[in-house]
Order: C-alpha cells, then sequence, then structure tokens
C-alpha cells in the first residue's frame, strides 16, 4: 500500500466519523474540521458516495448512511434463563429485602407468577418464578450466561448452587469477580499481586478491587470454600449461631442490598468521623445519592432512639420545653432530663401538669444550645433538622471514636 492510498484511506475514515455524528451534512460543514483541500475532501466525498456509505441527496447535502443493523446473539437453550427459576418464600423476602408475610400478601393478590411445591428439597407450600419479581437486573442473557458456565465449575454442592442462582446480579457479579481475580492471581507474591489490582481495573473496570478487601476474601476461601465469598446480605440466616453484630435484612431499607459489608463498614465510620456523604462516596466506590440515603436512616435511627428515651421521661414527669430558633426561622423545643438533652420539631402534648424545668436543667439545655448554634447549618438541613441537630447532640454525648461506631450497630442491627 502506498503513501497516498494510505493518506486517502485516512481521509475517508475522518470524514465517515464526522458525518455519523452529523448526519446530514454539506461539505463547507465538515471542511473547518479537515486539514485538506476542498477539491481533495470532495473527490474523498465521491468515493464514499460510490462505495455506498454516503448519499448525495441535494447539490450541497449528503447524508450518513453506514448505519450497522443491530444483529441478536442467539441465547443456547441448553442452559436454564432466569425465567425458569422457581424460589421459595424465603428466597424472596431475602432477595427483595421484605418480609416473608408481604410475600405472602403478593402472591395472594396477584402479583407474582405462583405454582405448587412438588420439590421435596426446597421448602414452602409455593414457588415464586422469578422473572415475575421486579429486580434490578442489569447483565445481558450473554453475559450472565458466560458467567453462569464458569462460575458453576467452582461449586463444591448443591446448596452453593442454589445461592448462586437465586442471587441478584449484582451478588453474581460479586461472586465472579472474585472467583476470577483468584483464578489469574494464583503464585503470585504481594508486589506483584499489587501492582495486578492497580492494573486490571483499567481493562476490566468489573474486576476492580482492592487489596484489603481481596486478601481477606482469599482468606476465607482458603478456609471456608465457595461459603467464605458469598455477600452476607443474600446469605442465609445461620440460627444455631448468633454472632455479635447480625444484619437482619428484612427490617433494614433496600439500600442496604445495593452494597457490600466492606461498604457499609466504611460508610459507618465516615459518618462517626463527620465526613460529607459526597466524600464518603468517593472512598467507599458508591453512589452520591445511595451514600446520602445510608446518612439519612442513620440519622433518622439515631433520632428515633433519642425521641423514644425522652418520651419515656416524658411521660411520668411532664417538664415545659425551652424554645429556641435555628437558620433564623426554624423553632426546635429543647427538653432536659439527667443532664440529657433531647431536640424535637414539635412540643408534645399532655393532658398532665406540665412542670417547668429545674435550674440545673436550665443551664445544661443552654450550654448545649451554645455549643449547637455555634455549628455550621447548610441549607439542605432545614427539612430534617431535628435529625441533624440530635446526631450533634450524640457526637457531644459519646466522645470516643471506637463507641460511636458501637453505637451505631446496636442501634441499627440490634
Amino acid at each position: 500500500m502506498t503513501i497516498l492510498t494510505q493518506k486517502k484511506l485516512n481521509l475517508q475514515m475522518k470524514i465517515l466519523k464526522i458525518a455519523k455524528g452529523l448526519n446530514k451534512f454539506t461539505l463547507h460543514d465538515i471542511l473547518p474540521m479537515l486539514e485538506e483541500n476542498e477539491k481533495t475532501i470532495q473527490k474523498a466525498l465521491n468515493d464514499l458516495e460510490t462505495l455506498n456509505q454516503i448519499k448525495k441527496i441535494s447539490n450541497t447535502e449528503y447524508l450518513y448512511t453506514n448505519f450497522k443493523k443491530r444483529v441478536n446473539k442467539h441465547v443456547p437453550t441448553t442452559q436454564s434463563s432466569d425465567s425458569d427459576i422457581w424460589l421459595t418464600i424465603p428466597e424472596v423476602a431475602r432477595l427483595l429485602n421484605i418480609q416473608e408475610e408481604t410475600v405472602k400478601r403478593n402472591c395472594l393478590k396477584g402479583n407474582y407468577i405462583v405454582k405448587p411445591n412438588k420439590e421435596p428439597d426446597l421448602e414452602g407450600k409455593y414457588l415464586i418464578k422469578r422473572s415475575s419479581l421486579k429486580l434490578y437486573d442489569f447483565l445481558e442473557d450473554s453475559e450472565r450466561h458466560a458467567m453462569d458456565k464458569e462460575v458453576k465449575k467452582l461449586f463444591h454442592n448443591k446448596k452453593e448452587e442454589r445461592l448462586y442462582v437465586v442471587a441478584s446480579d449484582r451478588g453474581k457479579e460479586f461472586i465472579y469477580r472474585y472467583l476470577k481475580l483468584f483464578k489469574l492471581t494464583e503464585g503470585m507474591n504481594c508486589k506483584e499481586l499489587r501492582s495486578f489490582l492497580e492494573i486490571i481495573p483499567l481493562k476490566n473496570p468489573k474486576l476492580k478491587v482492592s487489596y484489603p478487601a481481596f486478601h481477606s476474601k482469599r482468606k476465607k476461601y482458603q478456609t471456608e470454600g465457595m461459603m467464605g465469598i458469598f455477600p452476607k446480605y443474600f446469605m442465609l440466616d445461620n440460627k444455631n449461631e448468633e454472632p455479635k453484630v447480625r444484619r437482619n435484612l428484612n427490617r433494614l431499607p433496600k439500600v442496604y442490598n445495593l452494597a457490600t459489608t466492606e461498604q457499609i463498614e466504611i460508610i459507618y465510620k465516615c459518618f462517626c468521623f463527620g465526613i460529607p456523604a459526597s466524600q464518603t462516596a468517593k472512598i467507599a466506590n458508591m453512589g452520591n445519592t445511595t451514600t446520602e440515603t445510608f446518612y439519612q436512616y442513620i440519622r433518622a435511627k439515631i433520632y428515633d432512639k433519642y425521641y423514644q428515651e425522652l418520651i419515656n421521661y416524658f411521660e411520668p414527669d411532664p417538664q415545659c420545653p425551652q424554645v429556641r430558633s435555628f437558620m433564623n426561622d426554624v423553632s426546635i423545643y429543647i427538653y432536659c432530663y439527667d443532664d440529657k438533652v433531647y431536640i424535637t420539631r414539635k412540643p408534645i402534648n399532655t393532658n398532665n401538669y406540665i412542670r417547668q424545668q429545674r435550674p440545673e436543667e436550665v443551664k445544661e439545655a443552654r450550654r448545649m444550645y451554645n455549643i449547637l448554634y455555634r455549628k455550621k447549618f447548610m441549607a439542605s438541613m432545614r427539612k430534617y433538622l431535628e435529625y441533624h441537630l440530635t446526631v450533634m447532640i450524640w457526637k457531644e454525648c459519646i466522645c470516643n471514636f471506637d463507641e460511636l461506631l458501637n453505637s451505631i450497630y446496636s442501634i441499627i442491627h440490634i
């Protein structure tokens, strides 16, 4: 191939790229984007017209016609698709992060496709078709089948295979990621492994894993087998063992299904340190909206705990709160019992006699108000200001980081 022919082909490729973006264009539209003169470009346009890459629709206008037809890949019928999978009621409850009673009600309402259970291995009277559930499945069928084919060779028993089959796409991708990395990193030392884990996300973003996370999962895989790398958010609860902190997903919001145990722990730690949700999202490798949802849920749980304590104090001994203004026009009611300050957006109503606050209670409430008033407030805090103020009081009362972290686990998971 001569140099002139190569230049001619390069020019044609450049014109085609521009034409694809413009769809309909003229010679004067593409002339500023190319370095060649007008005659050379006109010759290239004539050549592309003869090759049916573009079409001349008027004296000056051209139309891009080289659109590739989309070809649907044939999925092998030998492998079972997700529409053929039937789940039990407990499996559906774990997958959708709802109560088993809610699943049963949805079955009675006809929201799911149901059939009687004739398989002795599976528990429950009924089975629910997986395709009738509203799941966030983001993988294409070809990708899912390729993953299934590669992963299923490594299962040791039917229990492991069943857990993988009923998992969501996020869970399947999680398992596939670690198994693929274990296979690629066999025989590597620490230095080689660190450099490999830094380079591999550039080639395949799905295999992005930090070195500590990879090391802990590999250790569990060596001791516990496949069960060691299953994400805990769709693991079966072991009723014989009671761990110190147990995630009961039946009563946690659905956002917990979008994060791994490591990511949730990072969010809790960042919340205790006072790191904003936007920065925590980058640290935990999650979306800003998801991280903010976690933060809002933690604030709400802390506020609920403090409000319940306040009600327990208030019912036998009602007191008149102090009213203070935050953010110029937001009224907040401050109660004080046993040197503890409590915040509400509205006063608590009662038919019993309401006493005035004692001098030591007034003093403690003022002291805490002076601390809170000096804090920085953003416009986004206005809607749930009582939540933010309660978290500030919570951090003032518990100064130790470990105690703050343990407090979050005790409030949310126990």
